[in-house]
């Protein structure tokens, strides 16, 4: 069971990489055809606008996906036991930072999965507006 749902979110996180990647060239695309227009209205500098805020939203979702394909999936042990340590406090006490780091680490990696179906739907909405908005070369 454990296996299967691992595979799922390896594919779950790659589809979304994807799109990140496909979504950063249609915007690179987007970019070279508005900077070509001759025409700089409102409209122009809205779209440009739109273009930046997605582009850095879409660099924002890389570095979330990257943190949590690194540590997301990290099987984190039990608790080092102070008992096992008795002759030792000093590697205990490393022990124990090394766990809560894990443990640290793995929770932030949960909450920006999360957070990166949020950022995702926020760049598929500003496409959306790009697309509408769009520049037309003249």
């Amino acid at each position: 069971m454990g296996n299967a749902v691992s595979n799922l979110l390896r594919k779950k996180h790659a589809s979304k990489g994807l799109i990140d990647v496909s979504l950063m060239v249609a915007n690179a695309g987007r970019m070279d055809t508005l900077l070509q227009t001759t025409t700089r209205d409102v409209k122009f500098y809205v779209v440009l606008v739109l273009l930046i805020i997605c582009v850095v939203l879409q660099l924002i979702l890389a570095w979330m996906l990257w943190f949590d394909a690194m540590y997301g999936h990290v099987k984190i042990g039990p608790a080092p036991n102070q008992e096992d340590y008795r002759n030792d406090e000093e590697e205990f006490a490393k022990e124990a930072k090394r766990h809560i780091k894990k443990l640290k680490r793995k929770l932030l990696a949960e909450k920006l999965s999360n957070g990166s179906e949020l950022v995702l739907l926020l760049i598929l909405v500003l496409n959306i507006f790009i697309t509408a908005f769009g520049a037309k070369v003249a």
